[in-house]
């Protein structure tokens, strides 16, 4: 068997995501169609009475139109979203020009109009398939027309507007496509389809011979749900096309013809395709995201068999992850009731249920007995199990794909242009700003301590390193977090309530004899732009009773420390204040030599990269040596990190490294834990800490 074209997968791959998404995007309108659907067929007629006397009896009539003015246009509707997406799509070519957007969909609505104008005025869910088919063919067509020579005609020069540029270069490809959707129009309308009594004869034939209603009603079921599968409202063709089979009194009772109320009431549980118990099964296997939310805006819509939120908000139009189920589940639903009913266990009252009534109620109104719920809760189950593996697998394939979406915002939110993207790559940078703004303050976020040994081996001091656990993606890297707070404008906010949060942790391991300890908090390059970053530092300090000399601020790489007054100032502040700055991966990055002049220095971090190859190339060890030689001269402690073999640290030591943080001793331990291993490693005494002067009062 030859292998299929990979250009040809692609595109058809490329359709189906599209299609998905055009009724995604349609959600709006089919929620509002559905709300108005389930208002205007509600089935109990006491609210309805209710209902006329709070609102006047015209109510029913607005929740109509409002149906008719969303339902009403969802084919056109889908032509026209579909088009435009597949337009924003299309791969860009250096030489070619791309077709707006808007363009293209301002010729899938005239071609939509002009094929569906000759077949009736139904716009809605029954021209679905005409949608599908005109949103799929009009961007396709329209750029082999627009690239056409014959077609330029209009067309003016690049210079021009670029409205008027795109409006003249396709007026006449898109006037030939319209004439080219309106013959094929005319061409259907004139098809020999009056051929289709079909439908009564077979009817006719069948029915002396057997009780048709074991083969009829599978029959009209499995094509019942081909069509919708396919985007083709399958009750609309069936009663049109197959009405001969249909039965909708039960008395007296014909075992010749399909009997309608048996099947909306115990095989379409919840909708096309018992959908009840896809609703079910989401509930079970969703926790959170889309697919829960989703879930949850069905529930009640369901209740009153209205499901085509599920159907276009899935959707499982054209959706091949459940094909099966959806093909399967009402064939199977199928056997129960038809049993029950020639075994005489079954017996349908001549009563009429409206379609909307609500699962299990329709049972016992339909047969008076608790048969009829029983079959319901039964069909209810087979449902259930039947999309529950499916419902797995297709949560499975989300959240793969969903954390695969976050690492890649992750990396576009280090390269700096996540928030700014119109994909949904910037949707999600986004929506994690918010949402790192909204945990400010909250256990989600939360610091880790790594402690810092000297050379004696014992803690000299620890850094605070911010975690943010998100409640959907789980951890979520520290580099990340801090590039989305500095490119969201966040970083001033997030940094003091760092700043404040390991005070708060120093103050309290003061009481326990821990006062020796340095605790090192990093800074943004950034924040040192910011004029109240020193008032700020010194109100922590005061909140907190703690010292300027308990706390080191490590000036992290992820930016150049700004040139300017403000920065200047705060530099100027913080060492009047006895803050001791840091400087975080020196040797690397953004981190130069020109900081030590400009500012004094505390403390020197080794960049991370050179300390892990520090036993492998001699060029690491040769600028470690160097680090700590202008380290030492400038009176400044040298801090090695990413230490976690004995070989690394002697190495290190030999180099003129002070003090080492790394695995070797411990990892970034929660504040309890890091407080027991600080008191069992055996940390200097309190009575070490030297004098520092007083914080001045002009920044209190």
């Amino acid at each position: 068997m030859p292998a299929v074209p990979t250009s040809y997968t692609k595109l058809t791959t490329g359709w189906a995501e599209a299609i998905r998404d055009a009724f995604v995007v349609l959600l709006p309108l089919t929620l509002f169609g559905v709300c108005a659907t389930v208002v205007a067929q509600l089935p109990f007629p006491a609210v309805r009475s209710w209902l006329d006397a709070g609102l006047g009896p015209g109510w029913a009539a607005v929740a109509d139109d409002i149906r008719r003015s969303t339902w009403g246009v969802f084919g056109l509707a889908l032509a026209v979203v579909l088009a435009a997406m597949l337009a924003q799509r299309a791969p860009r070519q250096a030489l070619v020009e791309p077709l707006p957007a808007v363009w293209v969909a301002i010729s899938a609505l005239l071609n939509f109009m002009l094929l569906h104008g000759a077949a009736g005025p139904s716009l809605g869910s029954a021209s679905l398939l005409a949608g599908i088919a005109v949103g799929l063919s009009t961007p396709t067509l329209l750029r082999r027309l627009a690239d056409w020579r014959l077609l330029r005609r209009f067309a003016t020069g690049y210079d021009s507007a670029p409205a008027f540029f795109h409006a003249a270069r396709l007026t006449l490809p898109v006037i030939v496509l319209g004439l080219g959707f309106k013959a094929a129009a005319e061409l259907l309308r004139r098809l020999p389809l009056s051929a289709a009594g079909w439908p009564e004869l077979l009817q006719r034939e069948l029915g002396p011979r057997l009780d048709a209603d074991w083969l009829l009603t599978p029959l009209l079921m499995l094509l019942h749900q081909l069509l919708w599968f396919f985007g083709v409202h399958g009750g609309t063709v069936i009663q049109s096309s197959f009405g001969a089979w249909l039965t909708y009194s039960p008395d007296p009772l014909m075992h010749d013809r399909v009997l309608m109320p048996l099947v909306v009431s115990f095989v379409q549980l919840g909708g096309a395709g018992a959908t009840l118990g896809l609703l079910v099964a989401m509930t079970i296997v969703a926790r959170d995201g889309p697919t829960r939310r989703l879930a949850q805006l069905s529930w009640l819509p369901a209740l009153f068999n209205v499901n085509e939120l599920l159907l276009f908000g899935l959707p499982l139009v054209l959706n091949r992850r459940f094909l099966l189920p959806f093909v399967l589940v009402p064939l199977l639903l199928t056997l129960p009731p038809l049993v029950a009913l020639h075994a005489g266990w079954l017996t349908l009252l001549p009563v009429r249920v409206p379609w909307t009534t609500p699962v299990l109620l329709s049972g016992w109104w339909l047969t008076g007995s608790w048969v009829g719920v029983a079959l319901q809760l039964f069909g209810l189950l087979v449902s259930t199990l039947v999309y529950l593996p499916f419902v797995r697998r297709f949560e499975a394939e989300r959240q793969a794909r969903r954390l695969a979406e976050f690492r890649g915002a992750g990396a576009a939110i280090l390269a700096g242009a996540a928030l700014g993207r119109a994909d949904h790559v910037g949707v999600i940078a986004r929506g994690l700003l918010h949402d790192l703004e909204r945990a400010i303050g909250t256990p989600s976020l939360w610091l880790a301590y790594q402690p810092q040994h000297g050379l004696d081996g014992r803690p000299v001091g620890v850094e605070a390193l911010l975690r943010w656990s998100h409640p959907s993606y789980g951890p979520v890297r520290t580099d990340v977090v801090i590039a989305l707070a500095e490119r969201g404008g966040l970083i001033a906010r997030l940094g003091e309530w760092v700043l404040d949060e390991a005070c708060a942790r120093k103050a309290d391991w003061n009481t326990r004899g821990l006062g020796a300890l340095t605790m090192s908090v990093n800074v943004s390059p950034l924040q040192l732009g910011e004029p109240g970053l020193a008032p700020a530092v010194a109100r922590v300090l005061q909140r907190h009773a703690l010292k300027p000399g308990d706390v080191e601020l490590e000036i992290t790489e992820s930016h150049g420390i700004p040139a300017g007054e403000a920065a200047d100032r705060n530099l100027a502040a913080l060492d009047a204040l006895g803050v001791r700055l840091a400087m975080d991966d020196f040797g690397m990055g953004h981190a130069s030599l020109l900081h030590l002049k400009r500012f004094r220095v505390a403390a020197i971090k080794v960049d991370g990269s050179l300390s892990r190859d520090v036993l492998s190339h001699p060029v690491s060890a040769d600028i470690i040596r160097a680090i700590t030689t202008l380290g030492h001269s400038r009176g400044a402690r040298v801090i090695a990190e990413f230490v976690e073999t004995s070989e690394q640290r002697e190495c290190l030591a030999a180099l003129g490294c002070d003090v080492f943080q790394g695995y070797l001793y411990s990892r970034a331990l929660p504040a309890g834990e890091c407080l027991a291993y600080l008191v069992q490693a055996g940390s200097p005494a309190a009575a070490e800490v030297p004098a520092v002067p007083e914080v001045p009062a002009v920044l209190r």
